[in-house]
């Protein structure tokens, strides 16, 4: 995925647009905390627990903007951890389209939209899940919080769905929410 952000920064330097002088990259680590939903079933009560490391590149930037979205940013999420209930391991990644809004007093809001491939053995302890390989989609909205011109805490909230996308019988898949916490930084900024 980063020579996919590498190629997309290339090209976008090709065909003249505007970038600093230094890449505009982001980095971030979050911990992320879900759970399944009774949307449309909860058999299993999966309760999941991962690190989220992140790098993206910043497509478009305009604090000035008088627009309500300021920033563009894409970016590869990893998920990188477990399931605390029944058990079993977590490891993929998605690619993920951000945008963010308006800053009031440090606090900057942000949507997000990913999707991609998670390896999994859920499917040995969750009869939702059929194969080790599922998709997670997911968009979220959250917080970060400024503590200086590089740094940003973050808080965010997602919904997501979990399947195979009918690679393998069953495939009823499960919906979830999930809460996580972590840090940005902007080296470039």
């Amino acid at each position: 995925m980063p020579l996919v952000i590498l190629a997309l920064a290339c090209a976008l330097s090709i065909y003249g647009v505007e970038a600093s002088a230094a890449p505009r990259f982001v980095f971030g680590l979050q911990a992320g905390y879900g759970l399944e939903n009774g949307i449309p079933r909860n058999i299993s009560h999966i309760q999941m627990l991962y690190a989220q490391p992140q790098i993206g590149i910043v497509i478009w930037d305009s604090p000035e903007s008088r627009l309500p979205i300021k920033r563009f940013e894409i970016v590869s999420e990893g998920i990188v951890g477990g399931a605390l209930h029944p058990g079993g391991h977590l490891i993929g990644d998605t690619l993920m389209f951000r945008v963010t809004g308006n800053s009031r007093r440090r606090f900057v809001p942000f949507f997000n939209v990913s999707s991609g491939p998670v390896h999994t053995n859920l499917d040995e302890k969750a009869p939702e899940l059929g194969g080790h390989v599922q998709f997670i989609s997911q968009g979220g909205v959250g917080i970060q919080r400024r503590l200086d011109v590089k740094h940003s805490v973050v808080v965010e909230y997602r919904y997501f769905h979990v399947s195979n996308a009918g690679l393998t019988q069953p495939n009823h898949g499960f919906n979830g929410s999930m809460l996580s916490i972590g840090m940005r930084c902007s080296p470039t900024n």
